[in-house]
């Protein structure tokens, strides 16, 4: 990995010429909020894959589809620093953050419940770094779920089911409350496509404050990004552009019952434009 000058972004992304209207891009309107549909044919595609070829753990999988999308090197960022690097060495990094994301919180014997999990590769790492966790992972693809289900199904402490953040209760969460007495929440990246999250949080998610120990998100903090540097000019706009959500910071310290114990900017973005920080929170 080595340091990427910011003026040499474009050499590695098509999303500052884009971002500056230099770029005849026809895709603007409408790309945030990517439809489950979209997801479920993806998912649709490496359960083909799998199933095709047993032999196959839940860490080829994803590496096979990363090498699909992306050729190195690619340019990624930690702490407000540019570097390029290797397809495998980005995924390393982004591994990293996620595992160091929960080591504050877990300590032996949580239920951590990932909601927006995909197709679950999240909690294969998870579940090798904490052996004394059990993970519940949701999402409202089908076939990310019945992904999970082929590569991980086979452990006993990684189970799978329906999830949307739309729904008025959160069934998933339920079940394993009414299972477990130490449950921690968790979302790595599934909240960005919500163009708001303010209701999620306000309206679903205080339902369950009495009996969560612990939230950690993984997440796209919009209000984070300083508007006085132009990296942080880019990223805004790049949300703005793809209509991701902006309020996932204020909604948390906005709403009675939760109080936010740290954040941190930007620990890995697999996306430069479009990193990924901490939040963590604990019921008030």
């Amino acid at each position: 990995m080595r340091e990427l000058p910011l003026d040499d972004l474009p050499a590695h992304s098509p999303w500052p010429a884009r971002l500056l209207g230099r770029e005849d891009w026809t895709e603007r309107p409408g790309l945030g909020g990517t439809g489950v549909d979209v997801y479920d044919e993806v998912y649709g595609k490496l359960l083909g894959l799998a199933r095709e070829d047993p032999g196959l753990d839940f860490r080829d999988v994803q590496r096979a589809a990363n090498h699909h999308a992306e050729e190195s090197p690619v340019p990624v960022s930690r702490a407000e620093q540019l570097y390029l690097a290797d397809v495998d060495e980005k995924q390393e990094l982004q591994d990293e953050a996620l595992v160091a994301s929960l080591a504050g919180t877990l300590s032996g014997g949580e239920t951590v419940v990932s909601l927006g999990c995909g197709w679950g590769y999240e909690l294969g790492v998870l579940a090798d770094a904490y052996p004394d966790c059990e993970f519940v992972g949701g999402d409202p693809a089908a076939n990310g779920v019945a992904l999970g289900r082929e590569l991980l199904g086979d452990r006993d402490r990684i189970r799978f089911g329906h999830f949307d953040f739309r729904d008025d209760r959160w069934d998933l969460l339920e079940d394993a409350l009414a299972e477990a007495d130490d449950v921690v929440l968790f979302t790595q990246g599934s909240l960005t496509a919500l163009p708001s999250v303010r209701d999620v949080v306000a309206e679903t998610l205080t339902d369950y404050l009495d009996d969560v120990r612990a939230g950690v998100h993984l997440e796209h903090v919009y209000e984070l990004h300083p508007e006085d540097t132009l990296l942080g000019q880019l990223r805004m706009e790049y949300a703005n552009l793809r209509n991701y959500n902006d309020d996932l910071l204020t909604s948390l310290r906005a709403t009675g019952g939760i109080d936010v114990t740290s954040v941190t900017y930007d620990v890995v973005g697999g996306n430069p434009l479009h990193p990924l920080s901490e939040i963590v929170w604990e019921p008030a």
